[in-house]
């Protein structure tokens, strides 16, 4: 993963710019959040994974993470930790336990600041390495030919972004987008109908893997911030039986930098 970051980011070197030297530095450092964010979120999933069912299963789904994010001079180096699950994501009187699981790490590189409506706004911009795991099993009994499990687990090179709108002195509107390029894949399959096989090379056109968020953010202190904000997870698998999932959460936050 970590040789996979380094490659990505060998490419976005090639043809970014990362002169800061019309920006205001201190402002810059000082409206990321720095140090140790732990985040929960309530809200919904939904998920049909056509491995078991090509119905819609959908229910409650509560969200944590605890990230990781330490400035350096020219770069932010970020480390995220991510994880939901449910036991009431239903199909009617059917239900399932589902999981899922998400290492992130990237670098994020500050670009030219810019006035958007006469706010200052920072844009920063990076690639990453991700793994994620995504598990499903039925709580119901079934015959010999039928199946209650099924799980994918996505190894990835992507892109993450981060913008901060600078309101006033203390609070900012933030946004992020993740999203993965190319992925290493793995996928349950029923090997004694099929001699497909469970691992593939997957592109934008076969795999999608998107985090969005956006919400405001308040400075207690220079190290000291909460955030609200609504968050967005959608997946999208389509090399063997379908699977398309989408969580959505209200999350809050808590960075403490030190």
């Amino acid at each position: 993963m970590k040789y996979l970051t380094s490659f990505l980011f060998g490419l976005l070197f090639l043809y970014a710019n990362y002169d800061l030297s019309a920006q205001d530095s201190h402002r810059q450092k000082s409206i990321y959040p720095e140090g140790i964010t732990v985040e929960y979120g309530i809200g919904s999933f939904a998920v049909t994974d056509e491995y078991i069912s090509t119905e819609k299963y959908s229910g409650p789904f509560p969200y944590s993470s605890i990230t990781w994010a330490n400035l350096h001079s020219d770069y932010v180096y970020h480390l995220k930790i991510d994880f939901g699950n449910s036991s009431e994501i239903k199909n009617n009187n059917v239900s399932a336990d589902i999981f899922q699981f998400t290492l992130n790490q990237g670098f994020s590189y500050a670009l030219p600041k810019f006035t958007l409506f006469d706010n200052d706004t920072y844009l920063y911009l990076g690639p990453s390495a991700e793994l994620y795991f995504y598990f499903n099993e039925q709580n119901i009994a079934v015959s010999g030919l039928d199946y209650t499990q099924s799980f994918a687990l996505l190894i990835s090179g992507g892109i993450n972004s981060q913008i901060f709108y600078d309101l006033f002195d203390k609070l900012s509107i933030e946004g992020t987008l993740d999203f993965n390029v190319i992925s290493f894949g793995f996928r349950m399959v029923d090997t004694e109908e099929s001699d497909e096989s469970p691992a593939k090379i997957l592109t934008l056109l076969s795999a999608n893997n998107v985090v969005f968020t956006l919400g405001p953010r308040y400075f207690f202190l220079d190290n000291l911030s909460v955030k609200a904000a609504h968050l967005f997870h959608l997946t999208r698998v389509d090399s063997w039986e379908p699977l398309l999932s989408a969580g959505d959460n209200v999350v809050f936050t808590l960075t403490y930098g030190f």
